[in-house]
């Protein structure tokens, strides 16, 4: 297998002016492969054009040159995988396959009988329906009187071009007197009407008996064939239409469905099926009905990848021999509208939608959440992981640098984990998150190069989430943001002052996040602006002021104090990780942009180090615990006003600091007896 970061692979798209070719192209930017694109075409005007690394044209389709000419431009930009971008094109790519594989360029294209069988509707019908007996019926307009009066079919019927698409030419024919209509390239279908149920019954009935045909209650299943025949997916959608373009999506599933595919899949596999199949039809009192397939991507592909389905990227790794190639699934908790481009959206942003899914599909209910937590590995993000996962509502998704060190955490827990690179090699659908708490970052107390690293990750981090239209972000700042200029407590609406290296870059995270979510206003992005967080707890590092002098008390090492009027707010890691998890449980579009999360508690620093040699001493750890003061003008004061969140949340701290002292004093007690 050729390993994924070893080349960029350069992705022909032809017809790039068409619907579905500017589709495939918004699903390469999607991928996280290292993929460079290439927009082939006649149009400059073409939307999907500029959208490619690079654009340049062709003849068209028709043309005698057009293969030749194609293959030279193949040949030009050393292109590795070349997809079609229509119907015609997809057929001519089939029938020139020697042609392509003698220059040894990779092509996306059935064989010219499965694409043959596909754009005739009556050999479709003739042929599938002894396997499977749900494609719709077919007649010639001379025999169809004979098949009403034997109740083989009735009034109102459909005309359909034997090898139309995007519902161009389609006539509704409701007696013989619209037999004027029906011309010779026309094939007269049974018309698969809606089952009773249906949200969309009455408003198709209404709109046949008008002689219109109604592009609603559609149903359209997408099967993915890899380059040897292996299945990498399948999902369906409840779709309505305009003028043949699917704008309303919604996520289906429905095991009938699934067994006529089983029954199907066989012979299109024998017949020569590689790559993307679209199935349409509806759900009928009958069962599903099918009146049309095409073998080849549509129009929303690149809304399903925003789904999590990118097919475009499973038939690339399957042509291109890329590892790892993961099966396809769609998210179940997001739906799809379309206008001029696509757009993913959460059920919770219409109750409306949800409804509608809830008839369509009832079996996608009730939903469960994805959350994401980056940096899963550290002290923070490991409890937060392990507090998520208690919930059986919740999926949760590990992420950290080091692969080893997840496993090791999570494996016995069965906690699904991943490494960074498996956003940028493919590995991990990104679409299928729902929600993504960022805690990934350089603490204070490191180097400014491992901070300004932790920045150039997050931006990385947050150009993917926003590219994948994630659609609730959560990025966990600091106090420090607020500099010292203002006297706390701090408030949200406070003007910023960053100085250090550290709380700068915090801050310049946040503003990043709230980019995202002005590019994209269907998307939520909140930063929790945190107090010092320390506790004893699994992961813990001693390198905050508390854990310092908590351990030092515990071995017996004097408690050297500078200063002594320094203010702190300190929050308990258990509360600081009840509030982020109750968070993630109440996160809405009307969620604020920022919200302090503290401890709603401020000491300063002697009265700490008195406490801590109380504690340790009570606790009997040590007997003789002695103070040292020495004097200092420092005058560091840190404090928030965390009504915002408290008020949201329903919620205020359980833990006082004299508890986090405790829970630290038996940690370190544990550990050195271990």
């Amino acid at each position: 297998m050729i390993n994924s970061h070893s080349k960029q692979y350069t992705i022909g798209i032809s017809c790039i002016g068409s619907g579905v070719g500017e589709s495939v192209i918004n699903s390469c930017r999607l991928s996280n492969l290292p993929l460079k694109t290439i927009g082939l075409g006649t149009n400059p005007f073409a939307y999907g054009a500029y959208a490619c690394d690079a654009m340049d044209y062709t003849p068209t389709i028709y043309a005698a040159d057009f293969v030749d000419e194609l293959i030279k431009k193949c040949i030009e930009y050393k292109i590795d995988f070349l997809i079609p971008g229509r119907d015609d094109e997809a057929h001519i790519y089939s029938q020139n396959k020697t042609k392509f594989e003698k220059w040894g360029i990779e092509i996306l294209a059935a064989s010219e009988d499965m694409i043959a069988l596909c754009r005739d509707k009556e050999r479709m019908s003739l042929e599938l329906n002894p396997i499977a007996d749900v494609f719709v019926k077919c007649f010639q307009k001379e025999t169809v009187l004979d098949a009403i009066a034997k109740e083989e079919v009735s009034f109102p019927l459909i005309a359909k071009p034997r090898s139309g698409f995007a519902s161009k030419g389609v006539e509704i024919i409701q007696s013989e007197a619209d037999f004027h209509l029906i011309t010779e390239n026309h094939i007269l279908q049974e018309l698969a009407v809606p089952v009773e149920g249906d949200p969309n019954y009455n408003f198709f009935i209404s709109e046949i008996s008008k002689n219109r045909n109604p592009q609603v209650a559609e149903i359209s299943i997408q099967l993915v064939i890899g380059k040897n025949g292996e299945l990498l997916g399948k999902m369906a959608t409840y779709n309505k239409l305009s003028n043949g373009i699917p704008i309303e999506i919604l996520p289906y599933e429905d095991p009938l469905i699934w067994e006529t595919v089983d029954r199907l899949l066989p012979e299109f596999l024998n017949r020569g099926l590689v790559g993307p199949l679209n199935i349409q039809g509806r759900m009928t009192k009958r069962g599903l009905k099918v009146f049309e397939m095409n073998p080849r991507f549509t129009g929303i592909t690149g809304l399903r990848a925003l789904m999590g389905f990118n097919e475009v990227e499973a038939c690339i790794k399957s042509w291109l021999n890329i590892d790892p190639n993961v099966y396809l699934e769609i998210n179940n908790n997001r739906f799809g509208i379309r206008q001029t481009s696509d757009k993913i959206l959460s059920f919770d942003r219409n109750d409306l939608a949800q409804s509608l899914a809830q008839q369509v599909s009832p079996r996608i209910f009730p939903l469960t959440k994805t959350v994401l937590v980056t940096g899963a590995s550290g002290y923070l993000g490991r409890s937060l992981v392990e507090e998520l996962h208690s919930n059986q509502d919740v999926r949760v998704i590990a992420m950290g640098r080091n692969a080893e060190k997840l496993e090791k955490l999570f494996r016995k827990s069965e906690i699904e984990f991943y490494d960074y690179s498996s956003l940028f090699n493919g590995e991990f659908s990104v679409g299928k998150i729902d929600i993504v708490i960022h805690s990934a970052f350089a603490r204070p107390h490191c180097t400014d190069t491992e901070i300004a690293e932790s920045l150039d990750f997050t931006s990385k981090l947050f150009t993917c989430f926003a590219r994948h239209q994630i659609p609730y972000i959560i990025n966990l700042s600091s106090q420090s943001v607020y500099g010292q200029t203002l006297t706390p407590l701090w408030k949200e609406s406070d003007p910023l002052a960053p100085t250090m290296p550290y709380s700068q870059a915090k801050y310049a995270s946040e503003l990043m996040l709230k980019s995202i979510s002005e590019l994209y206003p269907h998307i939520t992005t909140t930063s929790l602006r945190l107090a010092a967080i320390s506790g004893g707890k699994k992961g813990l590092v001693p390198v905050d002021f508390l854990s310092k002098l908590v351990l030092k008390a515990v071995k017996g090492e004097n408690l050297v104090i500078v200063g002594g009027k320094q203010e702190l707010e300190i929050m308990d890691v258990r509360d600081a990780v009840r509030y982020i998890v109750r968070f993630t449980e109440q996160i809405n579009p009307s969620s604020e942009a920022v919200y302090n999360l503290g401890a709603n508690g401020i000491y300063n620093i002697m009265d700490i180090a008195k406490m801590v040699k109380r504690v340790v001493e009570d606790m009997s750890i040590q007997t003789d615990v002695e103070l040292e003061l020495k004097p200092s003008e420092i005058d560091l004061k840190f404090g928030m006003d965390s009504s915002r969140i408290e008020r949201k949340l329903g919620i205020s701290p359980d833990y006082n600091l004299e508890s986090t002292v405790r829970s630290l004093v038996s940690f370190f007690n544990s550990n050195q007896q271990k």
